[in-house]
């Protein structure tokens, strides 16, 4: 029996709202206009255009919450972060840093940094954002913005696979506009903010938003204040309408962030392994325990870059807590992302059509430098046959004589030497050069028949150029010496460059052209009922040159795929204030090409798809002054990229991650919101979210470190493998088992079983025409799991916000307090790099509290 169906509190929930929404509607239905009291307070209508055309929230038939200009001032929203922690049930994780950030929709998320593609797709005025820079866009000058749950493949095209995001910003009118504020705060914050929109005679319009800001920290290193994100952002944009019927909109974007290096601190490990090592297999080196995608007489278990089996602890299993953050080492400066954004969209009315193009190019560039400041203590590889250090005799010969010697191993007739090192973390990714190009074409009636009805072609092209660095900077107080440390890090394939830089050690440049033609038709079978039909053909062409990596170059691979993705839905309006919906949908996402592995299998991986089912109920009541909403959802989720490691080592190095098709994934899950205009003054909203996400197959990947297989839930198998090493013969001790990998049963990483948001709005008018208001909200997460088999997790928590301000006709003022119960709670964990052979993982802390202030005046 599935965990779902043992829910009985999550099943009484559903029946309840389900069977409350049909009395409620029983109830006003038997009412007659003239009954219903005009005068009461009631929500505000929100309309959207997730569909490409403008619809009431409350009427369309999709998941979906949007969050208008006046939301976003007065929740204080600075970025995406700040919307997915106001939207229901979303996650927002990342491997320390903005540029590997991603969202997560209903459970589908993404078991580390797989490809360049999410499972959420990003838009800003409906244009695609590539990659993971849509991490980094300001909320500067915003209309609204819209988040659509479930897959909208068929609409959105590529990528959105679990949902969409689209920031919708605010167009120029033919009236002046201009405000300018101003922000001070504790921690290093500070900013400035201006917009300014006139029209130029009566066919013109122009506007310009301005945002220079400093978002500042809790936690400070030296002059840094860490995890901080200082952002720069311009934006112009001219609207131009010759006629009527005919309009033009040009946007040009700049947008400069500084992410500085994360608060986070490597967790010291808890876990050891009963097990001695086996000398005659590993000659005192790391060694690595091939998981059931080990395929003898490609993968030789040469020494280097094994992982221990050894009594020494190397993973860290339990719960992430809080600690003070190690700082950072070097020049370690986080990370920076620029990126110039352009776009021109045509609108043409002709009779009862609208005929759409959009133009859109942009130019990113994306660099990353992480370095914890925690000793490393770890063998690496030395290939030079001496090394120069100050001892009184001239060079050394890395032999028994060196403190920190290890093994000598030969390969391909060349010695290569292990030798400890004590050292610092030092490197990053993504490192990104990125241009893109897409143009669409969309025809759409725009008439209120019974028939609505839109078709469409899209080709879009980007060139991605992307990078990993990864080095150590030589600890000072090394139990080895430092000169003889410095030395043999110096010397190993671990030493910085000429420049004192981190060495790039893979570079893959990529190039992708999509192209994809998109119809969806709608009818009114009856005045109740609406059928909808849509459906996007996709056509993917990849070429990837892998012109560096530390296993050997593997050179340029290609890879071509297409598929279609349809989505059919069915609206029943049972009255003027309630409609029921069924969506049935197909949600695909990109495969892509590996590099740094030759194995004809593991070159490409598919796309991996999901299959949607979700029924909802959306319900107006109180006269106006309050809905109810309610989805229920269940995901077959297949053929899901999972992080491994490659069959293929050189026997110089660890193997390549790379990406691979194994992973199936079952949800189900429940999403109830609720909003009420209590009176004139008094608001309330709320929503509570259940997700269950249970992979049904799933393969744990080759692991680097110590694995134990029974504190990690996972069966056992006999390690029977015995290949040479270093040109020697080698045995398997009798009683080394190792994990079978099998995955089935755990829960998804990164996924909160269950969420609840409230908030409480209070405001009042004073006689001089000014506004009092006051923002309370609140969200509660369930524990959620880091990794794969479920032993590392973060435990629930709240997350408090308390935003207050006056406004005026002109004047506003406004004082935030961000995390108002100081919550320690950490924010996110992930592995640090790969080559630190350490299961062990990176934690970064939230930020503590944090009130700001901000004044402005609107002209």
């Amino acid at each position: 029996m599935s965990k779902f169906k043992q829910q009985p509190l999550y099943i009484a929930v559903v029946a309840g709202s389900l069977a409350s929404t049909a009395m409620a509607a029983s109830d006003e239905a038997v009412k007659q206009d003239g009954d219903i009291n005009r005068g009461q307070p009631v929500l505000e209508e929100v309309t959207v255009t997730a569909r490409n055309r403008t619809e009431s929230l409350q009427e369309i038939p999709v998941a979906i919450n949007a969050f208008s200009e006046k939301d976003i001032e007065r929740s204080a929203m600075q970025d995406l972060r700040d919307v997915v922690r106001s939207s229901p049930g979303l996650v927002y994780d990342s491997s320390g840093t903005m540029a590997t950030g991603a969202i997560t929709i209903r459970g589908m998320s993404q078991p580390g940094l797989i490809g360049d593609d999410t499972n959420v797709a990003m838009f800003v005025d409906g244009v695609y954002v590539s990659g993971r820079a849509s991490t980094f866009m300001p909320m500067m000058g915003l209309e609204r913005v819209e988040v659509v749950r479930g897959p909208q493949s068929a609409i959105y095209g590529r990528n959105a696979f679990s949902g969409a995001m689209n920031y919708i910003t605010t167009k120029p009118t033919e009236e002046f506009e201009a405000k300018i504020e101003a922000t001070t705060g504790a921690e290093g914050q500070s900013g400035v903010e201006a917009r300014i929109a006139s029209a130029i005679g009566d066919k013109l319009a122009v506007s310009l938003d301005l945002v220079d800001s400093e978002s500042g920290s809790t936690f400070k290193q030296g002059d840094t204040y860490l995890g901080g994100i200082d952002n720069e952002a311009q934006r112009l944009r001219v609207l131009f309408t010759p006629t009527d019927t005919l309009e033009l909109d040009l946007s040009v974007a700049h947008v400069d962030v500084h992410e500085h290096h994360n608060a986070g601190y490597e967790v010291t490990p808890n876990a050891e392994h009963a097990a001695e090592i086996n000398t005659m297999v590993t000659g005192g080196a790391p060694f690595l325990i091939p998981g059931v995608h080990y395929t003898p007489g490609i993968n030789a278990l040469t020494p280097a870059g094994m992982a221990a089996v050894t009594g020494a602890p190397s993973a860290y299993y339990g719960e992430a807590k809080a600690a003070d953050p190690d700082g950072f080492a070097g020049n370690a400066f986080g990370v920076t992302n620029e990126s110039d954004l352009y776009s021109l969209r045509v609108n043409w009315d002709i009779a009862d059509v609208t005929l759409t193009s959009i133009t859109a190019a942009s130019d990113t560039v994306t660099r990353s430098l992480q370095g914890y400041a925690n000793a490393y203590m770890a063998p690496t590889m030395v290939f030079a046959p001496v090394i120069a250090v100050d001892t009184g005799f001239g060079p050394v010969t890395p032999t028994e004589m060196m403190p920190n010697y290890v093994a000598t191993v030969n390969l391909g007739g060349t010695n290569a030497y292990l030798l400890n090192v004590n050292a610092y973390n030092y490197g990053g990714q993504p490192n990104d050069d990125r241009t893109a190009f897409s143009q669409e074409f969309r025809i759409q009636s725009n008439d209120a028949g019974p028939l609505q009805w839109s078709a469409g072609l899209l080709y879009s092209e980007v060139e991605l150029d992307q990078w990993l660095t990864s080095s150590a900077l030589a600890a000072s107080g090394s139990p080895f010496g430092d000169e003889i440390n410095s030395a043999s890090i110096a010397s190993s394939i671990l030493a910085v460059d000429e420049n004192g830089n981190a060495t790039k050690i893979t570079q893959t440049n990529h190039s992708t052209e999509v192209t994809s033609a998109f119809a969806a038709v709608a009818y009114d079978v009856t005045d109740k009922l609406n059928v909808g039909v849509e459906a996007r053909y996709t056509r993917e062409d990849k070429v990837a040159d892998n012109v560096l990596h530390f296993t050997g170059a593997q050179g340029q691979v290609q890879g071509d795929w297409d598929w279609v993705s349809p989505r059919l839905i069915a609206t029943y309006t049972y009255d003027e204030y309630t409609n029921f919906y069924l969506n049935i949908a197909r949600g695909t996402k990109s495969g892509g090409i590996n590099g740094g592995t030759p194995v004809e299998s593991e070159m490409l991986y598919d796309p991996e798809t999901n299959l949607t089912f979700e029924l909802g109920a959306k319900r107006t009541v109180l006269d106006g002054r309050g809905y109810m909403n309610i989805a229920a959802y269940r995901i077959d989720w297949d053929d899901q990229h999972i992080r491994q490691f490659s069959q293929f080592s050189n026997g110089a190095t660890i193997p390549a991650a790379i990406t691979t098709n194994l992973g199936a994934v079952e949800i189900r899950g429940i999403e109830i919101e609720t909003a009420f205009q209590i009176s004139d003054n008094w608001a309330f909203h709320s929503a509570y979210t259940f997700n269950d996400a249970e992979v049904v197959k799933g393969v744990q990947s080759v692991t680097f470190g110590y694995v134990d297989y029974e504190a990690m839930g996972l069966d056992a198998t006999a390690y029977p493998f015995c290949l040479p090493v270093a040109g020697g013969g080698c045995e398997v001790m009798s009683n080394l088992m190792v994990s079978d990998g099998d995955l089935s049963g755990k829960t998804m990483i990164n996924n909160y079983r269950n969420t609840f948001n409230a908030g409480v709005r209070y405001s009042r008018d004073f006689a001089n025409g000014a506004e009092f208001y006051m923002d309370l909200s609140a969200v509660w997460k369930d524990k959620r799991y880091i990794n794969t088999v479920n032993t590392l997790w973060i435990d629930d928590h709240w997350d408090t916000n308390l935003v207050t301000g006056i406004e005026g006709d002109n004047w506003y003022g406004q004082l935030s307090v961000k995390n108002l119960m100081d919550d320690d709670t950490p924010s996110s964990a992930y592995r640090p790099f790969i080559w630190t052979q350490n299961q062990a993982p990176s934690i970064v802390n939230r930020m503590g509290r944090m009130s700001s202030l901000t004044v402005g005046y609107r002209f």
